[in-house]
């Protein structure tokens, strides 16, 4: 039975008749039977939101620590020719 102000699924159903199914669905439109666990896609693997943002946060972390490498690597080729000049 449809709840009231919930969009029903609506996917043929595989019985004699292929009466649309009336189970209310999820964010993607279908019931948790039609169109997969909705909510699994958000929690696990690596394209998660958490994921993304952490790779950023560690993408721009090892941008700088490049950055400062390259910088301290700089600072010391030019002591030393200050050094031997």
């Amino acid at each position: 039975m449809p709840i009231k102000g919930v969009k029903i699924c609506g996917a043929r159903c595989r019985t004699k008749n292929g009466d649309p199914c009336l189970q209310p669905g999820m964010k993607n439109g279908r019931c948790k039977m039609h169109g997969g666990v909705f909510y699994k896609r958000e929690i696990h693997g690596c394209m998660t939101r958490r994921a993304k943002e952490e790779r950023k946060r560690e993408n721009a972390f090892l941008r700088e620590m490049q950055e400062l490498s390259a910088d301290i690597g700089k600072g010391i080729k030019m002591g030393q020719k200050g050094i031997i000049d």
